[in-house]
């Protein structure tokens, strides 16, 4: 099991400094975006039933049990052959608990999430949507620093056990990377309107939603068109 110090002196090898790895700037087509199926890491399956051509439809997202995702902790490019078959990725949901006491446990986790999303971006050059993860304010220099401004992000708000550290760190995130877009998985708060504009919050399909989008393909072969994620 890695510690924190390891995986820090790991982030020093690509950033030369104790900082996250940068992640950069690249532009999504909002019209398109919203119109991508977000499916889960470990139901691929489903996902190629719902699209006719994986590459431009599917985005891949990780908000899954971390079972499905620890594998990226010892090998952060076991996934590339799955990611390549997708429009997009996002990187991984490292469980970040906003009860914790021990700041390092999530910084550390975080580190971890921002290391695949640099080597998933700069070395295997594939289209990644970083996930925000956060705890309180010691963890976000590594959660929200070296984001280029404007980039889009992913958000899930499932599992939230303490509403004042998340918003908190919502805002503050929201503040500093100015995304263009905001994929949002679980529910979208209603004091969210009052700090970013809703219209550019992108509703990622839940795992029930997907099911239910397959279960109404079947009954009506054909015409799934007539039915919304």
């Amino acid at each position: 099991m890695a510690t924190l110090n390891d995986v820090i002196d790991y982030s020093r090898f690509y950033c030369g400094t104790d900082e996250p790895p940068r992640f950069y700037y690249e532009h999504f087509d909002y019209e398109e975006l919203k119109n991508k199926i977000f499916v889960p890491v470990d139901d691929f399956k489903l996902g190629k039933v719902l699209c006719k051509n994986t590459k431009d439809e599917m985005i891949i997202h990780y908000f899954a049990h971390d079972k499905e995702q620890n594998r990226l902790l010892i090998n952060n490019l076991a996934d590339r052959k799955l990611h390549e078959k997708v429009y997009a990725v996002t990187s991984p949901d490292f469980s970040a608990d906003s009860n914790n006491c021990w700041s390092c446990f999530n910084i550390g986790n975080i580190l971890k999430s921002r290391i695949c999303a640099y080597r998933w971006q700069s070395e295997c050059e594939e289209a990644v949507i970083l996930t925000l993860l956060w705890g309180d304010e010691s963890t976000y220099k590594m959660a929200f620093g070296n984001v280029e401004k404007g980039s889009v992000v992913a958000v899930s708000s499932q599992g939230v056990t303490d509403m004042r550290i998340f918003k908190k760190g919502l805002l503050y995130g929201i503040d500093k990377i100015q995304p263009e877009n905001i994929c949002w998985y679980g529910k979208v708060f209603d004091w969210v309107s009052g700090y970013y504009d809703t219209s550019k919050i992108i509703q990622m399909q839940t795992r029930t939603q997907l099911i239910h989008r397959k279960l109404m393909l079947e009954r009506f072969k054909g015409q799934i068109d007539l039915f919304s994620a």
